[in-house]
């Protein structure tokens, strides 16, 4: 079954490596950019979790969220320019854009996950206990958008702006009548006599069932109920912007920011000595490994059964922010 496996790697002269880096900087650890228009400015970064901090453009607009700022704040960085008119016009330099212009073209190396047909060996014979699935789907309940704190709390911003909006009216077993949407409304504007009582104006919600009427003024002065357009029940959908309409709506900007670090599976002892196969296809992730002063580190790990050809890569950055890149190949036999 499984074995342990140690590879050796030299990872100070990955620096060097010109299929990346060039023979030049190009990896920092925060984010700078210039407002186009050149002005004092100050900026607001937020963070999903709801870290926040503030930085000041100088007189020609440039800006810089350095290493300290960036590591109270996790995941992605939206910026607020502080200004109303003119809106700023914010350009930026991040180091995932740099690392990924010097990768274009090269090959992404992913888990393999197929077996080599060419060197097939024995089948192998599954414990009664285990059941293999050949394929695995994930469906859910609902369609729709996925955002984070930041884009969900522009949405409900852009939900308010559209005028629509529920009344606490009886509704059967929808949750109140939608109002101002396409024409329908439960309180259509100029209707007469108004309610004898005050209608409350709460914020719709996407996914939640509304019903829809529509009223239209008769020649006795009256209103009446459009029978060509009669009441329904819908699930209310709302406006659909997409990340970068409702960032431009409201004057932000995104980039990357830090993220905390993956957790892959990796098995103990007691996994090892267990009869149950091993079909991983990530064998090791280590996204912070550290050299000696020699720049050598042994990383040991240990293999599945997955019958097929493993490819390591390796990256690495110094401290001067050279990045360089190296691949290997492997396979492990019973």
């Amino acid at each position: 079954m499984n074995c342990r496996i140690v590879i050796s790697l030299f990872l100070t002269a990955l620096a060097a490596i010109p299929a990346m880096g060039q023979g030049r900087q190009v990896l920092a650890d925060g984010i700078s950019g210039k407002d186009r228009l050149e002005r004092y400015l100050f900026i607001q970064a937020i963070s999903p979790q709801g870290d926040t901090c503030m930085v000041m453009t100088d007189s020609l607009g440039r800006f810089e969220i350095d290493a300290d700022l960036m590591g109270r704040m996790s995941g992605n960085v939206y910026l607020k320019p502080m200004t109303a008119k003119p809106q700023a016009k914010l350009s930026m330099e991040s180091p995932f854009d740099t690392i990924d212009t010097y990768r274009q073209g090269r090959t992404r190396y992913l888990a393999q996950n197929h077996n080599v047909e060419a060197e097939q060996e024995e089948p192998f014979y599954y414990d009664l206990d285990v059941t293999v699935l050949s394929e695995a789907r994930v469906r859910a309940r609902r369609s729709g958008i996925a955002r984070d704190k930041v884009t969900g709390y522009l949405d409900s911003l852009a939900i308010l702006a559209s005028g629509e909006w529920v009344c606490d009216c009886g509704a059967g077993a929808a949750k109140g009548y939608l109002n101002d949407w396409h024409g329908y409304s439960h309180h259509p504007e100029g209707y007469y006599p108004p309610p004898p009582f005050e209608v409350k104006h709460l914020v719709p919600k996407r996914g939640e069932v509304y019903r829809i009427i529509m009223y239209k003024p008769g020649a006795d002065g009256k209103w009446y109920m459009d029978m060509d357009h009669p009441p329904q029940d819908i699930m209310y959908t709302g406006p659909q912007y997409n990340e970068d309409e409702l960032l431009a709506m409201y004057g932000m900007s995104k980039t990357q920011g830090y993220h905390t670090k993956r957790e892959f599976y990796e098995p103990n002892e007691m996994d090892l000595a267990s009869p149950t196969p091993d079909y991983r296809n990530q064998l090791q992730w280590r996204p912070a490994v550290l050299t000696d002063e020699n720049g050598i580190a042994e990383i040991p790990f240990a293999a599945s059964d997955v019958n097929t050809e493993f490819i390591g890569l390796v990256e690495a950055v110094d401290g001067t922010g050279l990045i360089g890149a190296q691949t290997f190949n492997f396979r492990v036999f019973k």
